[in-house]
């Protein structure tokens, strides 16, 4: 069978959206580091955090069918009862909101 541009799948991955996600927020003016996962650090940290004027985000990735993993869940009900932005982003859409300049408060409950 030919493939056609109809018959052909391209699978995103986690590492192509989250070096997606990394240079756009660099480009807005984010601070944006990874977290390396290591066999020594806490289990379900997020992949990403992201600073810009005093506001912080931490951000995992997950591919359009990924699942968090229990760890990851904790990790994020723990960022969100201190009061911390946490966001799960399947694409560069999840964190557009982002780009615009400065941070509103009302977009810290997300």
């Amino acid at each position: 069978m030919k493939a056609t541009p109809n018959t052909i799948k391209l699978k995103i991955t986690e590492k192509a959206i989250m070096q997606q996600i990394k240079y756009a927020l660099s480009v807005y003016g984010w601070f944006v580091f990874r977290v390396p996962p290591s066999m020594y650090g806490q289990k379900g940290l997020c992949d990403l955090i992201a600073v810009k004027n005093g506001f912080t985000v931490f951000i995992e990735v997950k591919a359009p069918n990924g699942k968090q993993s229990d760890e990851q869940k904790i990790f994020e009900a723990k960022i969100r009862d201190a009061g911390g932005v946490y966001i799960l982003a399947r694409s560069l859409e999840d964190v557009e909101w982002l780009f615009q300049t400065g941070v509103s408060a009302d977009r810290q409950a997300r």
